[in-house]
């Protein structure tokens, strides 16, 4: 039997399995569990003509489409919810400077599921949706046992997914804390399979706790420590959104979007590309902030 290997790696070395042109599934939900250390640094790294297939979205990929990374998306919802219905740049430029296949949450689904049982197509209720004239991988067909017409919708192939959780021993065992949402489909249905994780513990922990584990070594090739790491975003029973953090990326943009680019600009400047690791990110954000959105401790 094979030895184990580590697949521990930095966050700045994680980037690099995604290349320009590359189909990449983000896991997460809104504004939670976002994998917004390895997003910015893909940012930084200047990836263009990326397909994005995602659960329910934030400012995580508004930042991508903002800063041209972006070539086709597909997601049931783009917005920060009270804070942004809907995401500055997703909203001026979708359908503009990039494609989108519009779907729900269900059909987002079944898209992963047929990937991963290696099917052709798998049903879908969306007869009588734009779903049907806006998305690609969807089409109506006739029921082989005589009902009415059928959607179906067929899979979508992911070149690298990227996951937040909890935590994961350095073979790749990862734990969330709470919903893991859409992540497992995602790690299943992709290639290869990027996880930053806010700590990385000993195996023998995962292993005292083997019941919480939610994706095995066999599906992940990369994991990278990166506490914090779903900032400006939440991390699950971990700390809150930064709220205030978002309403201000928001308004630059807007800015941007009104000819006024200097707010913006400056914003990207400093905690995007002049951070070089993620731990530079976090002092240009502040600790003290940081550690002010702390759950842990706390019953809140």
């Amino acid at each position: 039997m094979a030895a184990r290997r580590s697949v521990v790696t930095t966050v700045e070395e994680a980037a690099t399995l995604i290349h320009d042109g590359d189909t990449i599934g983000i896991g997460g939900f809104v504004t939670t569990n976002k994998p917004c250390a390895v997003i910015r640094e893909l940012a930084k790294q200047r990836r263009k003509d990326l397909t994005i297939v995602a659960a329910p979205s934030s400012v995580e990929v508004d930042l991508l489409i903002g800063l041209g990374c972006v070539k086709e998306l597909i997601t049931p919802y783009m917005g920060a919810e009270a804070l942004a219905p809907v995401t500055p740049f997703f909203s001026a430029w979708a359908g503009r400077r990039f494609k989108v296949q519009e779907t729900d949450n269900g059909t987002l689904i079944a898209m992963l599921k047929s990937r991963i049982q290696r099917v052709p197509f798998l049903p879908v209720q969306v007869v009588g949706t734009s779903i049907c004239e806006h998305n690609e991988y969807v089409s109506v067909i006739d029921d082989p046992f005589g009902g009415p017409p059928l959607a179906v919708a067929r899979p979508v192939k992911i070149d690298v997914a990227i996951i937040h959780a909890m935590r994961a021993d350095k073979y790749g065992n990862v734990q969330h804390r709470g919903a893991h949402f859409l992540d497992h489909l995602f790690a299943m249905a992709a290639d290869k399979v990027v996880v930053q994780v806010e700590r990385i513990v000993s195996n023998e922990t995962i292993r005292s706790t083997a019941l919480d584990t939610t994706l095995p070594c066999e599906f992940v090739d990369a994991v990278a420590e990166a506490p914090h790491g779903a900032h400006p975003t939440a991390s699950q029973n971990f700390y809150r959104l930064d709220t205030e953090f978002i309403k201000v990326y928001v308004n630059a943009s807007r800015a941007y979007l009104a000819g006024e680019p200097d707010f913006y600009n400056k914003m990207m400047q400093r905690f995007v590309y002049e951070p070089w690791t993620h731990a530079e990110y976090c002092e240009a954000i502040g600790m003290q902030r940081l550690f002010g959105l702390s759950l842990e401790g706390s019953d809140s």
